[in-house]
Protein backbone atom coordinates (compact mmCIF):
# COMPACT_ATOMS: atom_id res chain seq x y z
CA UNK A 1 0.00 0.00 0.00
CA UNK A 2 2.81 2.21 0.71
CA UNK A 3 4.40 1.73 -2.52
CA UNK A 4 1.10 2.59 -4.47
CA UNK A 5 1.16 5.50 -2.64
CA UNK A 6 4.97 6.68 -3.58
CA UNK A 7 3.94 5.81 -6.98
CA UNK A 8 0.92 7.52 -6.93
CA UNK A 9 2.93 10.91 -5.70
CA UNK A 10 5.56 10.80 -7.60
CA UNK A 11 3.75 9.98 -11.14
CA UNK A 12 0.92 11.21 -10.83
CA UNK A 13 0.05 15.02 -11.31
CA UNK A 14 -3.56 15.10 -10.17
CA UNK A 15 -4.45 16.55 -6.99
CA UNK A 16 -2.86 18.85 -4.34
CA UNK A 17 -0.42 17.90 -1.63
CA UNK A 18 0.89 20.04 1.55
CA UNK A 19 4.39 20.52 2.59
CA UNK A 20 5.45 17.69 4.41
CA UNK A 21 4.41 15.62 1.20
CA UNK A 22 6.17 17.87 -0.84
CA UNK A 23 9.23 17.17 1.09
CA UNK A 24 8.54 13.56 1.21
CA UNK A 25 8.50 13.49 -2.43
CA UNK A 26 11.81 15.49 -3.04
CA UNK A 27 13.62 13.28 -0.74
CA UNK A 28 12.02 9.80 -2.07
CA UNK A 29 12.83 11.42 -5.68
CA UNK A 30 16.58 12.08 -4.77
CA UNK A 31 16.97 8.63 -3.18
CA UNK A 32 15.19 6.73 -5.91
CA UNK A 33 17.57 8.89 -8.07
CA UNK A 34 20.59 7.92 -6.70
CA UNK A 35 19.64 4.35 -6.55
CA UNK A 36 18.95 4.16 -10.07
CA UNK A 37 21.85 6.24 -11.44
CA UNK A 38 24.23 3.96 -9.06
CA UNK A 39 22.91 1.16 -10.68
CA UNK A 40 23.10 2.06 -13.90
CA UNK A 41 26.21 3.28 -13.35
CA UNK A 42 27.91 0.08 -15.47
CA UNK A 43 24.94 -0.99 -17.36
CA UNK A 44 24.73 1.89 -19.90
CA UNK A 45 26.33 4.67 -21.28
CA UNK A 46 25.17 8.68 -20.86
CA UNK A 47 24.00 8.38 -24.15
CA UNK A 48 21.91 5.34 -23.78
CA UNK A 49 18.38 4.55 -24.17
CA UNK A 50 18.43 3.73 -20.12
CA UNK A 51 19.51 6.97 -19.05
CA UNK A 52 17.48 9.08 -21.35
CA UNK A 53 13.87 7.38 -20.23
CA UNK A 54 15.53 7.66 -16.17
CA UNK A 55 15.77 11.68 -16.88
CA UNK A 56 11.91 11.78 -18.54
CA UNK A 57 10.79 9.67 -15.44
CA UNK A 58 12.68 11.96 -12.77
CA UNK A 59 11.68 15.17 -15.17
CA UNK A 60 7.97 14.21 -14.47
CA UNK A 61 8.16 12.95 -11.28
CA UNK A 62 9.54 16.58 -10.89
CA UNK A 63 7.06 18.12 -12.50
CA UNK A 64 4.19 16.48 -10.82
CA UNK A 65 5.33 16.59 -7.29
CA UNK A 66 5.57 21.15 -8.11
CA UNK A 67 2.24 20.98 -10.10
CA UNK A 68 0.68 19.52 -7.01
CA UNK A 69 1.92 21.87 -5.09
CA UNK A 70 1.56 24.66 -6.70
CA UNK A 71 -2.52 23.57 -6.94
CA UNK A 72 -1.85 23.69 -2.96
CA UNK A 73 -1.84 27.33 -3.40
CA UNK A 74 -4.64 27.79 -5.74
CA UNK A 75 -2.28 28.22 -8.57
CA UNK A 76 -2.18 26.83 -12.39
CA UNK A 77 0.90 24.15 -13.01
CA UNK A 78 1.32 26.16 -16.15
CA UNK A 79 3.11 28.45 -13.49
CA UNK A 80 6.27 25.57 -14.00
CA UNK A 81 6.45 26.73 -18.03
CA UNK A 82 6.48 30.09 -17.19
CA UNK A 83 9.46 29.11 -14.55
CA UNK A 84 11.84 27.06 -16.91
CA UNK A 85 10.63 29.60 -20.03
CA UNK A 86 12.46 32.17 -17.78
CA UNK A 87 15.19 29.89 -16.82
CA UNK A 88 16.18 28.54 -19.96
CA UNK A 89 16.27 32.00 -21.42
CA UNK A 90 18.16 33.32 -18.58
CA UNK A 91 20.63 30.39 -19.13
CA UNK A 92 21.15 30.65 -22.77
CA UNK A 93 21.77 34.30 -22.38
CA UNK A 94 24.41 33.79 -19.45
CA UNK A 95 26.41 31.23 -21.83
CA UNK A 96 26.52 34.02 -24.39
CA UNK A 97 28.46 35.97 -22.37
CA UNK A 98 30.52 33.48 -20.28
CA UNK A 99 33.97 33.65 -21.06
CA UNK A 100 35.21 29.49 -21.93
CA UNK A 101 38.52 30.31 -21.28
CA UNK A 102 37.67 31.31 -17.64
CA UNK A 103 35.47 28.75 -17.01
CA UNK A 104 38.67 26.16 -16.89
CA UNK A 105 39.37 26.44 -13.05
CA UNK A 106 37.82 24.37 -10.58
CA UNK A 107 36.18 27.23 -8.51
CA UNK A 108 34.84 28.45 -11.50
CA UNK A 109 33.69 25.27 -12.34
CA UNK A 110 31.78 25.29 -9.19
CA UNK A 111 30.15 29.34 -9.57
CA UNK A 112 28.65 27.72 -12.56
CA UNK A 113 27.33 24.36 -11.34
CA UNK A 114 25.58 26.70 -8.48
CA UNK A 115 24.35 29.20 -11.43
CA UNK A 116 22.62 26.78 -12.89
CA UNK A 117 21.51 24.80 -10.47
CA UNK A 118 20.54 27.66 -7.54
CA UNK A 119 17.12 28.94 -9.32
CA UNK A 120 16.28 25.14 -8.96
CA UNK A 121 17.17 24.86 -5.93
CA UNK A 122 15.14 28.05 -4.97
CA UNK A 123 12.11 27.04 -6.13
CA UNK A 124 12.21 23.70 -4.67
CA UNK A 125 12.98 25.71 -1.77
CA UNK A 126 9.86 28.04 -2.45
CA UNK A 127 7.39 25.18 -2.73
CA UNK A 128 8.59 23.58 0.74
CA UNK A 129 8.17 26.62 2.52
CA UNK A 130 5.41 28.70 1.02
CA UNK A 131 2.22 27.48 3.59
CA UNK A 132 -1.06 26.80 1.34
CA UNK A 133 -4.33 25.67 1.73
CA UNK A 134 -4.18 22.17 1.55
CA UNK A 135 -5.94 19.90 2.49
CA UNK A 136 -9.25 22.39 1.83
CA UNK A 137 -7.85 23.66 -1.55
CA UNK A 138 -10.18 25.09 -3.75
CA UNK A 139 -10.90 23.32 -6.94
CA UNK A 140 -8.45 24.71 -9.36
CA UNK A 141 -8.87 23.51 -13.62
CA UNK A 142 -6.30 21.51 -14.33
CA UNK A 143 -4.71 22.26 -17.81
CA UNK A 144 -2.95 18.63 -17.63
Amino acid sequence: MLAISLVRLLLSPSGAIGRGMFVAGIVALIAAASCVDHAMNGWTGPSGVAAFVFVLVFAWSALSLSRKRLHDFGWSGLTIVGFLGVYFTAMALVMLFVDRTAMASWSAAAAKAALFSGPMVGWLVALAIIPGDHPAAPPVRRFW
